[in-house]
């Protein structure tokens, strides 16, 4: 880890030594910024109007009176017209506002803008190198925003993910949780952490109940292969988590809550600053339960410490350096059999630096991110394993740049970039040499061409990897904006390269009689997907959607029986063997009335081999969910929450009598009830309590434990502020 820390701090310095502030631009600069992050906001529009000649109404200004913001929520005033009159300012995904010049001088030109909740367009930023509107983006993508967030009140990403449509949580091995998204999961999935990879992947050792909501802000959901920005992994979609952005000022957040199955939770957040901001939150998490374990007894507990830091330095008003760093330390404990308990101590460090500036019609961005994680698994009798020498750890290291182009040439909005990677593993008598190490270089391109009320987009990814080849991942697809509805149409081809452990391994249990041999010829496993969808708004507090998908998965990797060692023992290998096929649709509605917020979604799902048409393992083919939300004014900060989400009845998959794959059972369909209260004590103290599952309804055949759970909790906000 110190390796990678030297490393980062010389990039941090590298990039650093680049800054110069420019004497030109010391002219008068505005700001459009989100009200309620402080952040600035890219894209917004400001647009100045005349005053009526009878001094009433205004009118709209000509054209050429009106400006957009930078990637830095930017803008110069002096090229809008005035003075006199006011400014209209838009921006997507934001309700539009209306200040007088005359309020606008005296603020400097500094100029917030509320959410808009139900915005048909939004700015997205998991599908595109920068943010973009969500009309110019034709791959499916869902948000969960806080709102959400908050009314789920879990306290990781696996729980609040399993109550999307669409979307299943499965068990990873031995424990913890993998996503499944349409059908598609595990390692086909990617998950990031604001825009980099979640630790644990290069070592197989997924586990999403690890990633905490700790810091959170919102989750972007991309439903279908990304590959043509992320490359391998993101075969059948990705998953963003986003944490907040640094604010000016300063403030102290603290929460702590207790509930169910021995859950306890507490973290604190502190942001604050002026030209360098800041947001650092620290969090600890224990519950006595282990996912993927439905039974795991009385000893068992899962404990998380998370720490999560941004900090954004804006040298001048075209320039901006960000950097994140986090740590991560987690231990699980579960029974393993003879009065035995298996100890999973995993720990992880990354940091990345990034920066933005302005060139000729668009901007350069470069990122350098650096990640050191670590996982050792013992058994031992007792609370505590028995200490390591460290010959039994395995880690894996990841070192990653990015340098990047985007910019705006008359109707086309265009993404270049190139990325280069080191990555290594060490896995102690699981590889043929104990170690294993690649390069990777990738080139990308990406635009969206505007052509009236349409947009078509396209982009590729080129990338190569000295150990499995070579691999071409093109999109394309439309998006066409009608009256009150917008249309989407994708065709996007998605890999997953075969892991260091599929190429190398060498693992041999005496016990069990078998060998696991990796096969170094394996081939990215390749899919094809086309979706198309609608979305509809015909009043502002109302919004529908509607989207189809199909998706064909070829060279499947999966181990197989291939024959014998010279002792008798079994060989297992992978082999490229499989074809599978998902398929389905998915309904969405939002609607707002009064104090009271409705969501409700439904997502049907047909996932089957495609040689032999059978099911694939516990992918259940309905999943809906409904949650009504009632805010008051008369008293402040209550809300109350109410959840109801469907998981149907799903195939479980294993070996027949015959010795190949069969249905062997049923996941039985789960209904539950979910509730949640918050309410302010007083201006900085806020009360919440919740209780899911309120049937304690408890269906067989899941591979988790599925309870009723209480909590409740205290929230602090602006502790100290100013």
């Amino acid at each position: 880890m110190p390796s990678l820390q030297r490393l980062g701090l010389c990039a941090a310095l590298a990039l650093g030594g680049l800054l110069r502030p420019d004497p030109a631009r010391a002219q008068t600069q505005g700001r459009v910024y989100d009200r309620e992050s402080g952040v600035g906001i890219s894209g917004a529009q400001i647009a100045w109007i005349a005053a009526s000649a009878t001094g009433g109404a205004a009118t709209p200004s000509p054209s050429g009176a009106q400006v957009r913001t930078n990637s830095l929520g930017v803008f110069v005033p002096d090229k809008i017209r005035g003075p006199g009159g006011a400014v209209e300012i838009s921006a997507l995904g934001y309700t539009r506002r209306v200040v007088a010049w005359s309020d606008a001088v005296a603020s400097g030109w500094r100029i917030g803008l509320d959410r808009d909740p139900l915005a048909v367009d939004e700015i997205v930023v998991t599908a595109s190198p920068l943010p973009r509107p969500r009309s110019q983006i034709a791959v499916p993508i869902e948000s969960i925003e806080m709102p959400e967030i908050d009314a789920a009140d879990v306290a990781s990403a696996d729980r609040l993910l399993e109550e999307v449509p669409g979307l299943q949580v499965t068990r990873a091995s031995p424990v913890g949780s993998n996503l499944m998204i349409r059908g598609i999961g595990g390692a086909r999935v990617l998950v990031l952490l604001d825009g980099q990879p979640a630790p644990g992947g290069l070592l197989e050792n997924r586990d999403l109940s690890r990633l905490s909501l700790v810091g959170v802000e919102r989750v972007e959901i991309v439903k279908g292969p990304l590959s043509s920005l992320y490359g391998s992994d993101a075969l059948g979609g990705v998953v963003n988590v986003i944490s907040r952005l640094p604010a000016s000022g300063f403030q102290i957040d603290a929460r702590a809550l207790s509930g169910g199955a021995g859950r306890r939770e507490a973290q604190a957040t502190a942001s604050g600053g002026g030209r360098l901001r800041y947001r650092i939150t620290g969090g600890w998490r224990q519950e006595d339960r282990i996912p993927g374990l439905a039974d795991a007894g009385p000893s068992a507990f899962a404990r998380v410490w998370d720490l999560r830091s941004r900090f954004h330095f804006l040298v001048d008003d075209a320039w901006e350096v960000r950097a994140t760093v986090t740590y991560l330390r987690e231990r699980q404990r579960w029974p393993v059999g003879g009065q035995f308990s298996g100890f999973n101590d995993n720990s992880g460090f990354s940091g990345g630096v990034e920066t933005r500036r302005p060139a000729g019609p668009g901007e350069w961005t470069g990122n350098l991110f650096i990640q050191e994680y670590e996982h050792l698994y013992r058994s031992a009798r007792g609370d505590a394993p028995v200490a390591d020498d460290g010959d039994s750890t395995q880690w894996e290291r990841l070192a990653k740049g990015v340098v990047g182009y985007s910019a705006t040439l008359g109707r086309h909005s265009l993404d270049v970039g190139i990325e280069g990677s080191s990555r290594a593993i060490r896995s102690p008598d699981k590889l043929i040499e104990e170690r294993a190490a690649d390069r990777q270089f990738a080139v990308f391109a990406q635009d969206a061409w505007r052509l009236g009320g349409a947009v078509l987009t396209g982009g590729t990814r080129l990338t190569w990897n000295d150990r499995w080849g070579s691999n071409l991942s093109p999109t394309v697809g439309v998006t066409h904006a009608a009256g009150d509805a917008v249309f989407r149409v994708v065709v996007a081809g998605g890999f997953r390269a075969p892991s260091f452990k599929e190429l190398t391994w060498q693992f041999i249990n005496i016990g069990g009689g078998y060998v696991l041999r990796g096969f170094p010829d394996l081939e990215p496993e390749r899919s094809w997907n086309v979706s198309g969808g609608a979305e509809w708004q015909p009043a502002p507090r109302f919004r529908f959607e509607a989207e189809f998908f199909t998706n064909r998965i070829e060279n499947l990797i999966e181990p197989g029986f291939v024959g014998h060692t010279d002792i008798g023992l079994l060989i297992f290998s992978p082999r490229n063997v499989a074809a599978a096929i998902t398929r389905g649709f998915e309904l969405d509605l939002r609607s707002t009335l009064g104090h009271w917020e409705f969501v409700a979604g439904y997502a049907y799902l047909d996932a089957h081999a495609a040689e032999s048409g059978l099911p694939l393992d516990r992918r259940a083919r309905h999943s809906a969910r409904a949650r009504a939300s009632w805010v008051t004014e008369s008293l402040p900060g209550l809300r109350l929450d109410a959840t109801a989400h469907l998981t149907g009845d799903a195939p479980i998959i294993g070996s027949g009598s015959e010795g190949r794959d069969a249905q062997i059972g049923i996941q039985e369909r789960f209904v539950a009830l979910d509730l949640r209260t918050a309410v302010d004590i007083d201006r900085r103290l806020k009360l919440v309590a919740g209780v899911d599952n309120v049937f304690d309804v408890r269906p067989g055949g899941w591979q988790s434990a599925i309870e009723r759970k209480l909590r409740v909790g205290l929230v602090l906000e602006d502790l100290f502020s100013r």
